[in-house]
């Protein structure tokens, strides 16, 4: 059904459901970690506050809010719990590796592509796993707000064509990825501030970063500074965010707003995806021109990385889970479950790629 149909077939049930309560208004506020012109505000955060404003009939304003309008982008479930803000727009992984979940439930290396990822959200059962983590554990009302596809998996200085490469490098990267490079391929992972991957990289201080999504590294300017450009973004597959309110706050709003805000969610998330994808592929032959050397990963690569990237994950899993915490073993038996199954079953599929 075409995305504004669908829209306008919402927007009539929700009328007809506004009319059988409160016409209460509510008002708001989004906390983000993004700028006002950034990639996650104009393409998530924007567009849903938008949406949810159509499909209420503005009976549910929501103000979304730069970065560092609230503190720490790191922090902003503390300000959803103190009430600074009514709701956040994130990452899980945000909230560190202390848990587990957070690092593998929207994103894990190795883990669900393009092509998989909102099928197992959506159909796999992932966001009811986020959903029922969060109110189990945070006494949070979650869902998935916004979605991406693939990053490059990095700028480099020196080729990488092998694990083995990889020994000793200082690689900019963060989370669950750090983790496995470091543990299992001997390589120095930096957490090097994204305002400052640009200048490290360019002084040699670091041997290779990764930071996003084509389009976004293009206006940053990497491939001006490393000579190597390498694919694909296997560290990063796809990801998620997810919107984040108080559970008695989510509980106490009227069913129609809940639906739309729901709604909205789930066609800002594909909305988000498709949009992010059109800006990389232009990108992607822009890098190509640009005189960088582009090197694929070869299946042995890709294939000791998943390995590896099972290993660690199931490893805290088991860690979790003897402290008590068992969300980490069924979010990873759920996405390397339907990860295999996809890969079994979907062969039938036109692919429009080629390497």
């Amino acid at each position: 059904m075409n995305q504004t149909i669908r829209a306008a077939s919402v927007a009539a049930l929700l009328a007809v459901s506004a009319s059988s309560v409160s016409a209460q208004t509510y008002n708001w506020r989004m906390a983000t970690i993004d700028s006002e012109t950034g990639v996650y505000f104009t393409k998530i955060a924007k567009p849903y506050a938008e949406l949810v404003d159509k499909l209420t009939g503005g009976r549910m304003k929501i103000e979304p809010l730069p970065a560092g309008t609230v503190g720490n982008i790191f922090k902003l479930h503390e300000a959803v719990e103190d009430e600074l803000v009514d709701m956040a727009n994130w990452p899980p992984s945000f909230l560190g590796t202390a848990d587990p979940t957070n690092a593998m439930i929207t994103g894990f290396p190795t883990g669900l592509g393009t092509d998989a990822f909102h099928a197992w959200l959506y159909q796999g059962g992932g966001e009811k796993l986020l959903t029922e983590h969060r109110a189990a554990t945070m006494k949070m009302h979650s869902f998935i707000l916004g979605s991406g596809p693939s990053e490059w998996f990095a700028h480099s200085h020196v080729p990488i064509r092998t694990t083995a490469d990889l020994k000793g490098l200082k690689y900019r990267t963060l989370g669950n990825w750090a983790a496995v490079v470091k543990d299992k391929f001997g390589a120095a992972p930096t957490t090097t501030p994204g305002s400052e991957v640009y200048g490290m990289l360019e002084k040699k201080g670091i041997d290779l970063a990764e930071y996003s999504m084509p389009a976004e590294n293009f206006a940053r300017g990497y491939h001006e500074i490393a000579k190597y450009v390498i694919y694909p973004g296997i560290h990063a597959p796809a990801w998620a965010f997810e919107g984040l309110i108080k559970q008695e706050k989510w509980d106490a709003l009227p069913e129609d707003i809940k639906l739309a805000m729901h709604v909205a969610a789930q066609l800002v998330t594909y909305q988000s995806f498709m949009a992010i994808i059109n800006d990389d592929l232009d990108a992607v032959v822009k890098i190509e021109k640009s005189g960088n050397e582009m090197i694929r990963l070869s299946p042995e690569f890709i294939a000791d990385s998943r390995n590896a990237a099972r290993e660690w994950a199931m490893g805290a899993a088991a860690e979790a889970k003897a402290k008590g915490n068992e969300w980490p073993e069924k979010v990873a038996s759920s996405i390397f479950a339907f990860q295999d199954r996809w890969i079994a079953g979907s062969k039938y599929l036109v692919v429009d790629h080629h390497d």
